[in-house]
Parts: structure tokens; sequence; C-alpha cells
């Protein structure tokens, strides 16, 4: 009895410890105790990954996606308030670490300098709004909550003295503020049911280059976006768990500070090399992150691909979702596949084109 109870104590501190700085997992279980489509879609989303990579085995050609950002800074205090440029730093930051041009790199030991990844996704801040108007990309909203929590996302709604997200099939809505519990960040991971809460949330102190030591560098945002695009834990969120990722190493748990490599574990199958505790995906200070794997990257760029295909199209010159959000009244005129073939919408895990009377196209993809 008295070891069943000391392995629960274990087992509570750990979870206790990985939920300091990352809320993405409590906040998953949340949503899916609370919204049964979530639920459902997000039972579904590994599978659906994993058949999405063996379908297009050529997926990682020279093809850099751009992501529009929306960074909505919700203030009470002066301090809370950032600077617009540490949000470009943050911006440059992902980057970076994105496309392996992050000048830590070198890093990375030689053992997985040649799986290390550039993930071909960069971000931009938007430069047009919903309704077509020009912008920096950054809402401030000053409000009298004096922090936020997770819990039922009050941040992401004005209501709640947050802002509501920009449409998040056009946009990656990053909200930053004074977060409670411990946790520097916390993301929505990806599903084909979310809803308008969906993006990511990174406390102001550890948002861009900070002062905040150790977790200073913007590599919260670099972890969560991470999540947004579909990526777990490296430990897989259990004692030599299973991220979904051929080619990272298993963990028994996740790891803080900046151990020393090679960092030993009892998992099957970690290999003499050891953790991967510079990951991204694992919980060590800002300066010992350095890299995604080439598995991660297949991981992230499938979700855009399955979950979030309107990225594909999105940019920064002016375009994003203005056709979408300013005309209600367009027409469908037909749907055509990748070869210009009309076809209806019945059509399930292929993507389909939809073109309206005033122009505007929208890919889309229907997922079984």
């Amino acid at each position: 009895m008295k070891i069943i109870f000391s392995l629960l104590l274990a087992t509570l501190s750990l979870i206790a410890t990985a939920q300091e700085k990352c809320g993405t997992v409590a906040h998953t279980r949340n949503m899916i105790k609370n919204n049964p489509d979530y639920a459902i879609a997000k039972e579904k989303v590994n599978a659906q990954t994993k058949k999405w990579i063996e379908d297009h085995p050529n997926h990682s050609e020279k093809t850099i996606i751009t992501i529009p950002v929306v960074v909505h800074v919700v203030w009470n205090t002066n301090a809370e308030n950032i600077s617009d440029a540490q949000v470009e730093s943050q911006i440059e930051i992902l980057n970076a670490d994105f496309s392996r041009t992050n000048i830590d790199k070198i890093n990375t030991p030689n053992v997985w300098q040649g799986i290390a990844a550039d993930c071909e996704i960069q971000f931009c801040l938007a430069e047009t709004d919903p309704s077509g108007n020009t912008t920096t990309g950054i809402t401030r909203t000053q409000t009298n909550e004096t922090s936020f929590s997770m819990n039922d996302d009050p941040i992401k709604h004005g209501s709640d003295g947050g802002i509501d997200a920009w449409p998040n099939d056009d946009y990656l809505n990053i909200w930053v503020c004074d977060l409670t519990g411990g946790v520097l960040g916390y993301a929505t991971m990806p599903s084909n049911s979310i809803g308008s809460i969906d993006g990511v949330v990174v406390g102001y102190k550890y948002f861009g280059n900070s002062s905040h030591a150790p977790y200073h560098k913007g590599r919260t945002a670099t972890h969560e976006v991470g999540h947004w695009l579909n990526l777990e834990h490296i430990w897989g969120d259990n004692y030599c768990g299973n991220d979904q990722v051929s080619d990272t190493p298993k963990h028994e748990q996740d790891n803080y500070g900046c151990p020393s490599f090679p960092k030993s574990s009892s998992c099957t199958g970690t290999g003499s090399n050891g953790e991967m505790f510079m990951n991204y995906m694992d919980y060590t200070n800002d300066a010992c992150m350095n890299l995604f794997t080439n598995g991660q990257k297949d991981r992230m760029r499938s979700a855009i691909n399955l979950y979030r295909s309107n990225m594909l199209t999105n940019n920064c010159d002016g375009s994003v979702g203005v056709n979408e959000h300013t005309n209600n009244k367009r027409t469908l005129v037909k749907i055509v596949d990748v070869l210009g073939r009309i076809t209806t919408n019945s059509q399930t895990n292929i993507p389909l084109f939809y073109i309206h009377d005033d122009g505007s196209v929208e890919k889309k993809m229907i997922i079984e």
C-alpha cells in the first residue's frame, strides 16, 4: 500500500509540475469534457494525420506556408501593455525557429543535426483586418480584469474583459495577457471542430524578447504554436509516452532547466543518445531549446492541410479573408477539384475549391 501511495504522489507531483509551464493538455481535456463535437473530432486526429502523411509522400517539397497573425494585447497595467517592438520580436523568433535559422541551432547535438527541420512555415503580422481595413496586426484592449485564467477562456471574449477572436480560418489569433495558475501559455490543438476560441495565449512576461529569464527568448510562443499545429509534448504526457512522432526519442517525462547531453532515459527505445531535451516541445529553459524534427515538421504541415487549409492561400499582402467577411451576399457558382473538374461538395478527404460570383475562392476539405 505504501508503494502504491508513493507512486500516486509521484504521478500527481509530475502532473502538477507539467501544468506549471504549459496549460495546453489541461485546456484540451477541458474542451473534450465540455464539447462533445470536439471530443469526437479530436479522437480522429491522429489517424487522420497518419493517413495524410502516408498519402502525401512528397508534401515536404520546397513550399513555404505563411500564416497571418493577429496579436491581441489585453492589459490592465502599463507593464502588460507590451510594445510593438516586443510583439515584432516574437514574430522574428517564430520565423527563425520554424525555419531553422535560429542562431542557437549550433547547439543541437551532432547526432540530431541531420533530422533538425526547416519546417517551411513562416509568420507575419496581418496587414488587413476582417473588414478589409489596413492594420498593424496588433490590437490593444484595456481591461478591468487584473488577470486571466484558462477556465472558460475569458481572455477570448469581450464580454469577459478580453477580446473576441478574428476569424480563425484566416488568422492565427494570439492573446497576450497576465495569466494566472502558474502557466506560461496554452493553445488549442487542431481538429475539425474547434470554434471561435481557436488560438494561442501567452503570458505577457514571456512573449518575445523580455527580461523574464529563463523564459525570456520567446520560446513559449514557439512551443504553443507547435501545439496549435498539432504537436504533442515530446514525452507524450505520460511516463515514456508517445508523442506520435517517429524521429523523436522516448522521454521518461518533461525536462526543466538545461540538462547535460546525453540525458539518459530508462525508456525502451530512447537509444544511446538519450532524451532530446533541447526540442521545442519539452519544458527546458528558452536558451536550451533549438529544434523541431523532420517528423514534427510533417505533423505540423499535415495539420495545416487538414484543419487550417485557408492558411495555404492566405498571406499578408492585403488579401487575408477580406472577400469572405465583407461580402455576405455572394453566391456559390461551382465547386471544382484540383484539376478544375466540376464536382459536388459530397466528396471527402480531397481538397475542393469553392468559386463564388464575386470572384472569391475558398479551399476546403471534408475529412472522414
